[in-house]
C-alpha cells in the first residue's frame, strides 16, 4: 500500500506483481466500491459538511494525539486535501498551495519529524455549534488548536512556529500567558508592532549588506522581540522567549522549524497518495482516501521507530541490571560467534595473463538481492558454516543496512540469521552450498 502507484487505483491491491506488491484478497471486492459508507444515513444530520466521514475523522484525531509524545517545538500551518469536484461543499481556493483547490485543514505538526498531532477543519465545516467560535482570524485557530493539544499535559514552555498570516502581537501575548513561545514572520501593519523597526524600502539597496538586521525589545514584555533582516527584500520577525537575541539565530530557527506542515503534505501527496490516483463521483470518498493517506504516512514513522527500538540494548540504559546469562547460553553463543572464522579462499585463476583470486557469490547478497539491490561476489568464506569443499562465502564489507544498522554480510549471517538457522520466511529462499570449481584458467566468453 505504501508504493506510489500512479497508473490506476486498482493496483494498490493487485494480486499480481505488475509494479505493485500483492496485498491480500481485497481486489475481489473491487466492485463493491459503490457501497463504501462510513455512517448510517438515517440519524438526523447536524450542521456538519463532513457528516459522512465524521467517525473516520474522530478516530484518526484520537489516534494521532495518543500515538506520539508531544515535542517541545510545533509548526502550525494550513494543509490541503485535494478536491476539484464541485460537489465538495468544503472546497476552497488556496493559491499558495501546489494543488490549489481542496479542503483546508489547520495542522499542528512536529517541527523535527513532521508528524501531524492534530488536524482541524475550518470552523465553517465544524460539526458543532454549541459554543461560539471565532472564525474570522487565523490567530483564533492557533489558540484553539494549541489549547486542545496541551490539555491535561505536563506544564512547561513550548515553542510554536507560525507564518505571517497568523502572527500578531496580541497572539504572542496570549500564547505567552499559556506558556507557549511564538516565533514567526509578521505583516508590518499588525496592531502593536514596533513602527521604528519597520523597513519602508521594498528592496535592499547596494549600501546595505545582505544579512544586516535591526531589532527592538518591548519594554512592558521583555521577552518579546521585533526585528527585520535584509535578504533581497526586508523580512520582519516577531519572537517571544529568548533572553539573548541574535537575529540570525532567530531567522535560522524559523527556517529550521517552520516547514513541518509542508513536509507532511509532500510525503502524503507525492510518496503515498492514494487520493490523487483515482477520481470518485462521491466527494466524501475522495476525502476519505485523503485521510487514509495521512494514516499511512504516520504508519511509516511507527515502522521506523519500531526498527530503532529493536536495536536498543540493555547497555544503553543507565542503572539497569543486566541479567547474567546461563552457562548453556554462554556456550551456545560462544560456539556461534567466537568459534567462527572468516577466511580468504586460496583459489587462483589466470585471466588475460594476470593471476587473480577467484570470486564467488555471497550467500547473504543472494538472499537480499532484488530489482534495486545488487548481489556481490567475494573471496571470503566462513570456515565453520562450510561443509567440506562446499564453502559459505560471505562479504567482509558493510554494503547493506539491515534492521536500520549498517552491517557486513558476515554479521547479518551470524547475528540476524543465526548462522542460517533463522532466515526470515519473507525472503522465500533457501541456501545451497556448492563445491568450488576446478582450479585453472577461466574459459573465454
Amino acid at each position: 500500500m505504501l508504493n506510489p502507484m500512479t497508473r490506476r487505483f486498482s493496483q494498490h491491491w493487485a494480486m499480481t506483481e505488475e509494479g505493485a506488491i500483492p496485498a491480500g484478497i481485497f481486489g475481489k471486492f473491487m466492485a463493491h466500491n459503490r457501497y463504501l459508507h462510513f455512517i448510517d444515513n438515517e440519524p438526523p444530520r447536524v450542521r456538519d459538511k463532513l457528516w459522512k466521514l465524521r467517525p473516520v475523522i474522530d478516530t484518526l484525531q484520537s489516534r494521532f494525539m495518543s500515538g506520539w509524545t508531544l515535542p517541545s517545538k510545533f509548526s502550525f500551518d494550513e494543509g490541503v486535501l485535494p478536491a476539484t469536484t464541485r460537489r465538495n461543499t468544503t472546497r476552497m481556493f488556496m493559491p499558495d498551495k501546489p494543488l490549489r483547490y481542496g479542503t483546508k485543514l489547520f495542522m499542528v505538526c512536529d517541527s523535527e519529524t513532521a508528524y501531524c498531532h492534530r488536524k482541524a477543519m475550518h470552523p465553517s465545516v465544524s460539526h458543532t455549534n454549541k459554543q461560539a467560535v471565532d472564525s474570522k482570524t487565523g490567530a483564533a485557530a492557533v489558540v484553539r488548536n494549541m489549547k486542545v493539544i496541551l490539555r491535561d499535559r505536563p506544564k512547561g514552555f513550548r515553542l510554536v512556529v507560525i507564518d505571517r498570516f497568523y502572527s500578531s502581537v496580541a497572539l504572542a501575548l496570549q500564547l505567552l500567558a499559556m506558556s507557549i513561545y511564538v516565533l514567526g514572520t509578521i505583516q508590518i501593519n499588525r496592531i502593536g508592532y514596533d513602527k521604528n523597526i519597520v523597513e519602508r524600502r521594498k528592496t535592499r539597496p547596494h549600501s546595505i549588506l545582505r544579512g544586516s538586521f535591526a531589532f527592538s525589545r518591548a519594554t512592558s514584555v521583555p521577552r518579546m522581540v521585533a526585528c527585520h533582516w535584509w535578504d533581497r527584500k526586508p523580512v520582519h520577525y516577531l519572537a517571544t522567549g529568548p533572553s539573548k537575541v541574535k537575529c540570525p539565530k532567530v531567522i535560522s530557527d524559523y527556517q529550521r522549524w517552520m516547514g513541518a506542515v509542508d513536509v507532511h503534505d509532500q510525503l502524503r501527496l507525492q510518496s503515498y497518495s492514494i487520493q490523487t490516483t483515482f477520481r470518485f463521483q462521491k466527494y466524501y470518498k475522495s476525502l476519505f482516501m485523503g485521510f487514509l493517506d495521512m494514516a499511512l504516512d504516520r504508519g511509516d514513522w511507527y515502522l521506523l521507530l519500531h526498527k530503532q527500538l529493536l536495536q536498543l540494548k540493555s547497555e544503553v540504559f543507565v542503572d539497569v541490571i543486566i541479567p547474567t546469562p546461563s552457562s548453556a547460553t554462554r556456550a551456545r553463543k560462544r560456539r556461534r560467534l567466537d568459534g567462527h572464522s572468516h577466511i580468504q579462499f586460496d583459489d587462483w585463476v589466470t585471466v588475460s595473463g594476470v593471476q587473480k583470486r577467484r570470486q564467488r557469490s555471497c550467500k547473504v547478497c543472494a538472499l537480499l538481492r532484488g530489482e534495486t539491490k545488487k548481489s556481490f561476489q567475494t573471496t571470503y568464506y566462513c570456515d565453520d558454516c562450510s561443509r567440506l569443499d562446499a564453502k559459505s562465502f560471505l562479504c567482509p564489507k558493510a554494503r547493506r543496512v539491515y534492521g536500520s544498522v549498517s552491517k557486513t554480510c558476515y554479521q547479518i549471517w551470524h547475528e540476524d540469521f543465526d548462522s542460517g538457522a533463522s532466515i526470515p520466511e519473507a525472503l522465500g529462499k533457501r541456501i545451497l552450498l556448492r563445491r568450488s570449481g576446478k582450479v585453472g584458467s577461466r574459459n573465454p566468453t
